[in-house]
């Protein structure tokens, strides 16, 4: 086992642990032990996960790292048209958002996007 995957799993048992000892000693605040249980099984998962598909080869190579970056190329300009899109969108009157609300719009549109654009990315086999 590689030693980084080793402390993502030791990392994330600590973080469950310590969200659960959260829980018991501070029931009226839900969102520390919240936050803390979610990156626990966060890095538990992607620990055992690593571990499973890669065992001590080597995780990447450089078409996996060129298929990461045109990924995350393709999701930064999906997210320029989504963010220029929801402004348009407030200044025109059609949804009126929150500043939180907008953020976390952009955020989930963000993230998931560079998940689909490397999935396919990778699917597909190369880019170019």
């Amino acid at each position: 086992m590689k030693p980084r995957n080793f402390y993502r799993i030791v990392i994330g048992i600590l973080f469950i642990l310590t969200g659960g000892a959260s829980i018991v000693t501070t029931p009226d605040d839900a969102i520390l032990p919240s936050a803390l249980l979610a990156a626990g099984c966060a890095f538990l998962v992607t620990g055992i996960i690593r571990n499973k598909r890669f065992g001590d080869d080597p995780e990447s190579d450089e078409r996996s790292r060129k298929i990461g970056a045109y990924g995350l190329s393709y999701a930064w300009l999906t997210g320029i048209i989504g963010i220029t899109l929801l402004f348009w969108a407030d200044y025109f009157g059609i949804v009126r958002m929150s500043a939180q609300n907008a953020l976390a719009v952009s955020v989930l549109l963000l993230a998931f996007s560079a998940i689909i654009y490397q999935m396919y990315l990778f699917r597909k086999g190369d880019v170019g």
